[in-house]
């Protein structure tokens, strides 16, 4: 029995010993005249080896228009991620998500206010470039999917985001 501990415990060590956790996320606030947006969405992953990872996004989005209604919702995107191109030091990869959502709005000028859930499901593709050994900027652009009830299929500025992953 000793011996079959000592075995997975090491089997454990070698796994982990090749394994790089990393955090990271986005965060982004943007506001004009009549429109406001915050932005935060932390992530968390574990890279299973050079190509495939596994993480997920939790986080809350709002937006708000001026005296006429407020948005928001809490947000888990767990995802499979292949890097399926190298092009120099930057990497081009493909997440593979499902997206859960709690959703509230609160319409101003009715003054009602309603409540629901959404998911969805799909494909974004992303690049990565890495600043140093352990920070790397990372990038999605588009989306290809089912999200609330319809096909998606994004690839414009709606759908762009940006942010940082600290490697260790």
């Amino acid at each position: 029995m000793k011996k079959l501990i000592l075995v997975a415990v090491a089997a454990m060590l070698a796994l982990t010993a090749h394994a790089q956790f990393y955090v990271g996320g986005r965060v982004g606030l943007m506001a004009n005249s009549g429109y406001t947006n915050l932005t935060i969405l932390p992530e968390v992953g574990y890279n299973l080896n050079e190509k495939m990872s596994v993480g997920t996004v939790i986080g809350y989005d709002f937006d708000s228009w001026k005296d006429t209604e407020t948005r928001g919702s809490f947000e888990i995107r767990p995802y499979f991620r292949y890097a399926f191109l190298q092009l120099g030091p930057a990497t081009l990869f493909a997440d593979a998500q499902v997206q859960l959502s709690l959703n509230h709005s609160h319409d101003l000028i009715l003054d009602t206010k309603d409540n629901g859930f959404t998911w969805g499901i799909g494909i974004a593709p992303g690049l990565a470039i890495p600043l140093t050994e352990n920070l790397s900027f990372v990038g999605h652009l588009g989306r290809v999917g089912y999200y609330d009830g319809t096909f998606e299929l994004g690839v414009n500025g709606n759908y762009f985001t940006v942010g940082a992953y600290y490697s260790f």
